[in-house]
């Protein structure tokens, strides 16, 4: 069954989108699995309370590597078992926002350390197909700023979000049969039709 993972900036609506995804797929009579990283598995709820509790900012590298624990769990756990019962699975982020998120914000060399752990915790377990919302830091910023009442997290109010948003759009051209990049920057229903004209062809 097809594994199809959105990403993108904090702000550029993918919790809305995967939500509208997931009606849309359950509507045309799919069984489907709605996930999210980093807190999809047992240990993710964990690990996400280690990222975002108050205290020392953690370096991205141990980000990556504490991510990577929960998603070996995630994989294991929730996605394969999913597909193998026939279920379509759409996760909020994957593995893509590692890469962005940790790997390519850092001041340390972290591609070698990405590609290894990767290799170990994904395996094979690749989405079929990845939506990038693609969305200007400013108007994200403004979003976020808007549904936060003007206070951001700390973690994330510190994020680089132009090299996350550049890291992503590399990828879609590296990986031009599994990523496909959406403007986010139009309404909600506008950013859904524009992902099922994606998905439709996969049903």
């Amino acid at each position: 069954m097809p594994f199809i993972s959105i990403e993108g900036i904090d702000g550029s609506g993918k919790t809305e989108q995967v939500e509208l995804l997931v009606e849309g797929l359950k509507s045309a009579g799919r069984e489907v699995l709605q996930t999210k990283e980093p807190d999809g598995g047992q240990l993710g709820v964990e690990v996400r309370k280690i990222l975002t509790q108050a205290g020392r900012r953690l370096a991205p590298a141990e980000q990556l590597l504490l991510i990577s624990a929960a998603r070996y769990d995630h994989v294991r756990s929730v996605v394969r078992p999913a597909l193998a019962d026939g279920q379509w699975v759409v996760s909020d982020r994957f593995i893509d926002s590692t890469y962005a998120f940790q790997v390519a914000v850092s001041d340390v060399d972290l591609q070698q350390l990405f590609r290894s752990v990767r290799d170990v915790v994904v395996e094979t377990t690749f989405p079929d197909l990845t939506i990038i919302l693609d969305l200007s830091p400013e108007v994200a910023r403004g979003r976020r700023t808007r549904r936060c009442d003007g206070v951001l997290d700390p973690e994330e109010a510190t994020r680089n979000f132009d090299a996350i948003r550049g890291a992503l759009i590399a990828l879609a051209h590296e990986e031009p049969e599994r990523c496909h990049v959406v403007d986010a920057d139009q309404s909600p229903d506008a950013v859904a039709s524009d992902i099922w004209r994606l998905v439709e062809a996969m049903l």
